[in-house]
């Protein structure tokens, strides 16, 4: 019976985005803080030294666009992050 317990029992494993590159977006007009997402396979273009990835985005309250483009290194990190009509922010902390 405990093998049954344990088997129904167990919480579900959290989802690991391994694609994903996040970035949080705050709109000049309104200050909403948006999230956007950039997967590294689709949205990346490939650069002499790394990727780019440019992305207009659109805030979900005033609908403003907010034209963003970031250069990556070979190891997706962030080297150079330009947005218009808007900022890169930290993103806000989790509530567990």
């Amino acid at each position: 019976m405990s093998f049954l317990k344990n088997l129904f029992s167990r919480k579900p494993k959290k989802y690991v985005d391994e694609r994903g590159i996040y970035f949080h977006v705050a709109c000049n007009r309104c200050k909403v803080v948006t999230r956007v997402r950039a997967d590294r396979q689709y949205d990346l273009n490939r650069t002499d030294n790394g990727f780019e990835w440019r992305k207009t985005i659109v805030c979900p309250k005033c609908y403003s666009q907010m034209a963003a483009e970031v250069t990556f290194d070979g190891r997706y990190t962030p080297l150079k992050q330009e947005i218009s009509a808007g900022a890169f922010v930290e993103p806000p902390a989790e509530n567990d």
